[in-house]
């Protein structure tokens, strides 16, 4: 079952490996290297095979932005197929979440926000126009008030910390939005305490994908290697919510 398939990550990232090149820019960088799906990173757990495929790697300044990999396919996926009407994304990267959300027939328009020209400019390279997708070259938490359907903020490098809740505050003020959500929030509410859910108020789409997210890894029997974040830091960023989603 999706995202967790084997099948459906090579398929993914043989399409993308056919459309993205390895470059060298001024400040921005794409290299390729080649790894085993069972020792590269998974969103939550690993997957369990020998076979070795290329990721795609993406670097700002010499510092490691993004890839497409297993982990980037799986984490961005209910993000992707939750996405409706007038999107706004945060972070362009290599392109993965925006290219496969223009894809969704739920999807009218898409807002993404990019602060960076290079990162832009290795974008444009790769991918033609699309009448659905519209690059800003602006610091998001600068950018005019839009209303939004879905909003979907990826800049975090694959770590979950407290900037999850700092930014849910700020972007939230800055635009009227519907439905809200970041790259992580599966694994961040699937390690939370039960107990202490019940006495916040979870947005449903939350729900939704984390319920999504941990039956897809039921089904394709990767349960025994899921790895839940630090139970502290789980903790500490749902108390962080706590009074901002109780006034919903």
């Amino acid at each position: 079952m999706k995202p967790y398939n084997y099948e459906f990550i090579q398929e993914e990232m043989k399409k993308y490996n056919s459309i993205i090149d390895e470059l060298k820019l001024e400040g921005c960088s794409v290299c390729k290297d080649e790894i085993s799906f069972k020792e590269a990173d998974g969103y939550m757990c690993k997957i369990n095979q020998e076979e070795i495929f290329t990721r795609i790697k993406l670097f700002k300044d010499n510092e490691f932005i993004m890839e497409i990999s297993p982990r980037e396919i799986q984490g961005s996926y209910h993000s992707i197929k939750f996405a409706k009407g007038k999107v706004g994304v945060v972070g362009l990267g290599l392109g993965y979440a925006v290219q496969e959300i223009a894809k969704n027939s739920r999807v009218d328009e898409i807002i993404v926000y990019e602060i960076s020209e290079e990162i832009i400019d290795v974008y444009n390279r790769h991918f033609k126009d699309n009448p659905k997708i519209r690059i800003i070259n602006k610091d998001a938490y600068k950018a005019e008030r839009e209303k939004f359907d879905f909003f979907f903020v990826d800049i975090y490098g694959y770590e979950i910390t407290s900037k999850v809740v700092e930014d849910y505050k700020k972007f939230n003020a800055l635009h009227e939005i519907e439905e809200y959500t970041f790259w992580g929030v599966e694994h961040f509410l699937l390690s939370c305490k039960y107990d202490d859910l019940l006495w916040i108020f979870i947005p449903e789409i939350w729900v939704e994908m984390s319920k999504k997210a941990y039956e897809s890894m039921d089904m394709c029997g990767l349960m025994k290697s899921y790895k839940p974040l630090d139970d502290e830091l789980a903790t500490s960023i749902l108390m962080e919510f706590k009074p901002i989603l109780n006034e919903l």
